[in-house]
């Protein structure tokens, strides 16, 4: 049984006579024929969940046909420098990885010229529309990229890792934690999240969909570290770690993370909780009672140290906050 199959069930319907509507009527204007799939014929539904789930099932129909094989995401999200672009579907059909939008109104349209734009600085940079109404010019496309947020993150409890995760790494490209950029986000976060850190920990907890309800509630860090694995854009895997000598953590796949990616992720995440911090300062919101140990005081005693090692022992290969985790330790 196909996908289409297993969504929807069998048409047992057929046969009874009745004339349904004509095949040309009511269908999405493609351009799935350019990239050698022959013209997709879609019907339209106006909602994006259905449009995407038949699209899936057509673009399986179209891998089988070909001998290849064929995986599929939906709401993927790419981080780029200027912040998060999602897109309904993606798809890969062999080695041939395809995106997949879909246009109901002027707005998508606006939308879908901006992302002709950016899709080529993704994984899946051949492009395809369905839409209902005209592609045509002559308009200003409307921008698809968006500030990354913490609210585009998942929690997922029955999620495994395996491998090594760290907050930074040493490579060519980035040799030095204390000139790194990351180093300067998380430094600025540090700064500003001081005396706040209950409030912080709250508002994660509940973007993440950790923590239910929509009231920000203050929440104790834990005295024993608390690892959470949230599924990030790209279908990245990052272990947000929190607890009350360190804070608020978020750790990286050493392996197949790169640093661009660890940069925009720690970037966006720390322009959204500032972000909210801001207001709780402006309002004279109470901070919390003084602890010891603290995050504040353990991340500005490490950066000294590993500035002071970096200076003087020419340190190659170094990572910060480093966890390893094999499959028999989920």
């Amino acid at each position: 049984m196909g996908l289409f199959d297993k969504i929807f069930g069998t048409n047992k319907n057929k046969g009874t006579g009745k004339q349904g509507p004509s095949k040309k009527q009511n269908l999405f204007i493609t351009n799935s024929a350019d990239f050698g799939l022959g013209e997709i014929e879609l019907g339209i539904s106006g909602k994006v969940r259905v449009d995407g789930l038949l699209a899936i099932a057509a673009m399986e129909k179209a891998a089988k046909a070909q001998g290849k094989a064929f995986t599929f995401s939906v709401m993927h999200t790419t981080l780029l420098e200027e912040g998060a672009l999602t897109v309904p579907v993606v798809c890969t059909i062999g080695e041939d990885k395809y995106s997949l939008y879909f246009i109901y109104q002027e707005e998508e349209l606006l939308k879908y010229k901006d992302l002709v734009k950016h899709v080529g600085r993704t994984a899946y940079p051949n492009l395809i529309h369905f839409s209902s109404i005209p592609i045509y010019d002559g308009y200003e496309p409307k921008a698809i990229i968006e500030p990354f947020q913490l609210a585009d993150l998942r929690y997922d409890k029955d999620d495994k890792v395996a491998g090594k995760f760290a907050m930074w790494w040493s490579t060519e490209k980035d040799p030095l934690f204390s000139t790194s950029e990351t180093y300067k986000y998380l430094s600025k976060l540090n700064e500003v999240i001081k005396g706040y850190e209950t409030y912080m920990v709250g508002y994660v907890l509940r973007q993440t969909r950790i923590n239910s309800g929509a009231e920000l509630k203050r929440t104790a860090l834990p005295d024993e570290h608390a690892t959470f694995i949230i599924q990030a854009p790209e279908e990245k895997k990052v272990l947000m770690d929190i607890s009350k000598e360190k804070g608020i953590r978020f750790l990286f796949n050493v392996d197949d993370t790169t640093v661009e990616y660890r940069d925009r992720f720690i970037r966006g995440a720390v322009v959204d909780l500032v972000a909210n911090i801001i207001p709780l300062r402006q309002n004279d919101f109470p901070t919390d009672e003084p602890t010891d140990p603290n995050s504040y005081d353990w991340f500005n005693f490490m950066s000294k140290v590993v500035k002071q090692k970096e200076e003087e022992e020419n340190m190659i290969g170094h990572q910060i906050g480093l966890l390893e985790f094999n499959a028999q330790m989920n």
